[in-house]
């Protein structure tokens, strides 16, 4: 389970972002003292809650839904995500149940919990309300920090203790969400020439691509819900070299887009509607701007009016859009000066974790797993459980599967094969196309169940020539089986089988002779010398980085120097 603290930072982007909460309303109630839900006004307002709720388990937007009791149709209640609906009430129920035992609120709970579980897009996403309509609302919703308020929802849930009332299977939904939304959030980040950027308030539902709101908000990269989502992201206890990526790279972005040496301005103005108008001024002395939309590519700001015609500055819109939307703020600001430096230097002394798990061609004694602890950075360490004589069948039966999982790594690199082939035995031989297909595909599955990243490795070769070729490769039924497996489960791949024998076939039978070491004076084929595990370990960390690139910041510069 991700455990994850929420910074003072989220409250202040929400606040920022997102419409004003109702006077005295439910957000305000939930930072009442526990004592303050057993008592009559809790009571009340509990009656008045309930009420409100719809009968798919939401509740409506910009509705008083603590002082007045609903005695209308509660199907025709319109429950949405959106201006802090839903989730706050939720929360009110769980402190109420929390304090008093109260049933109805339990079973209101768990039916408005269901409700977001079941919205969920299989993608990950949230649309602004469920059922979604076939208009904007239906796509994935970042707007008003919606998807986001419904994922630290779902976090506290799976997490806190004020919520133990809730059965094992939905808070282990809800953390299961959680991670869901996090994956979609990283695919959804805009990309601009290589680059990660920021996110739009949209996007869609089906294929993460950027998408507009109503008519005056276009598809475009968003400086203010970006906001929001690089808060929840730095909140991670634990985060990912992916999630690393996508915060650092929505903070380049938030420094390219800034806008300096202006500020805005309300001036008196008798000729427009209600006599004032918001104007942009140059001042050299004011803290740069953002705007809340930047056209993807050019990163230029737009703005506009309910025709849906891009403009480029805030004087080219007419006085109603100009004076009734937020086009403009401050909103990143104190991200860069002080909650990203701060969070930047709290990672600085975590490390990220990667276990190798295989046979003997894998360990620090006689195969690659020396060379490639060698060639870590400060910021990563290597746990390396393979075990000499292993193969994909043994090892699990061993119960060293397991004991690799209890590491907790990031990430787990699993080679296996040597071993599996015939003549190994009862106990360890095992069939490339079905029982080593099925046994690595185990693997895959543990490993993400646990939270781990699963990376498989084709078996390296063996160097064993006739004349100058090498023989025929055995172990290649294997290679090809880990090959359609991962591309079956879209699993990272290194070939090492592939690269190593390109490089045994170039040195030739003599140089590669160097690659292994000698034994009762003949040259193993199989296993490493020192010089052979910095070799090969040159080829995975190759390969790793190909396929996993925010891994490369974990690598130091002697593997990057010798590439």
């Amino acid at each position: 389970m991700r455990r994850i603290s929420i910074l003072p930072f989220f409250v202040a982007v929400v606040t920022l972002c997102s419409t004003p909460a109702l006077a005295a309303g439910v957000s305000d109630l939930i930072k009442k003292p526990e004592t303050w839900f057993n008592g009559p006004d809790a009571v009340r307002i509990t009656a008045n809650i309930l009420s409100h709720q719809s009968d798919a388990g939401g509740w409506p937007k910009n509705t008083d839904t603590v002082s007045i009791l609903y005695a209308g149709d509660r199907s025709r209640i319109k429950p949405t995500f959106d201006n802090k609906a839903t989730t706050d009430e939720l929360r009110f129920l769980a402190l109420r149940v929390h304090a008093a035992r109260d049933k109805d609120c339990e079973k209101a709970f768990m039916k408005g919990l269901d409700y977001i579980l079941k919205a969920q897009y299989p993608t990950g996403g949230w649309p602004q309300f469920y059922p979604p309509d076939r208009d904007y609302h239906r796509y994935i919703t970042f707007n008003d920090n919606a998807m986001i308020r419904l994922m630290v929802f779902l976090r506290q849930v799976a997490t806190m203790e004020r919520y133990s009332f809730v059965d094992a299977n939905r808070r282990k939904a809800a953390q299961e969400a959680f991670d869901h939304g996090i994956e979609c959030i990283l695919k959804c980040q805009i990309k601009v020439g290589g680059k990660l950027t920021a996110w739009c308030a949209q996007h869609d539902e089906l294929d993460y691509s950027p998408r507009p709101g109503r008519p005056y908000e276009l598809a475009s990269i968003s400086g203010c819900e970006s906001l929001g989502i690089v808060a929840l992201l730095m909140s991670l206890d634990k985060p990912s070299p992916e999630t690393i990526q996508a915060i650092e790279g929505a903070v380049a972005w938030f420094e390219s887009a800034k806008l300096s040496g202006t500020r805005l301005e309300k001036k008196e103005d008798n000729s427009v509607p209600g006599g004032k108008d918001i104007v942009v001024v140059n001042d050299t002395d004011s803290p740069p701007l953002w705007v809340s939309f930047y056209e993807i590519g050019s990163n230029k700001p737009i703005f506009s009016d309910r025709d849906g015609a891009a403009k480029g500055t805030l004087a080219d819109i007419g006085h109603e859009r100009r004076n009734g939307y937020s086009w403009l703020g401050y909103w990143p600001q104190k991200l860069l000066e002080k909650d990203y430096p701060a969070w930047k230097a709290g990672q600085a002394a975590k490390k990220i974790r990667i276990v190798l798990v295989g046979d003997s061609t894998v360990t620090d004694e006689s195969g690659w797993g020396g060379g490639f602890k060698k060639l870590l950075a400060n910021n990563a360490e290597c746990i390396n459980a393979a075990r000499s004589g292993s193969s994909s069948r043994s090892y699990n039966a061993m119960g060293l599967w397991k004991k690799a999982l209890d590491h907790k790594p990031d990430y787990i690199l699993i080679q296996f094969g040597h071993n599996d082939q015939p003549g190994k035995g009862a106990d360890r031989e095992t069939d490339p196309n079905s029982t080593y297909f099925e046994q690595m595909g185990r693997y895959i599955t543990e490993a993400r169940a646990a939270g781990i990243k699963p990376v498989l490795v084709t078996p390296m070769t063996r160097r064993m020539f006739h004349g100058d070729k090498l023989q025929d490769n055995k172990l290649e039924p294997y290679a090809e089986a880990v090959r359609k497996l991962a591309a079956k489960e879209g699993v990272p791949l290194v070939d090492l089988n592939t690269r190593s024998t390109e490089i045994v076939q170039k040195l030739g039978p003599k140089d590669s002779e160097e690659l292994g070491p000698v034994v009762n004076g003949k040259h193993d084929s199989t296993h490493l010398s020192s010089k052979g595990s910095d070799v090969m370990a040159m080829l995975v960390i190759g390969e790793l980085i190909k396929a996993v690139p925010c891994l490369a910041p974990y690598f130091n510069s002697g593997f990057h120097s010798q590439k």
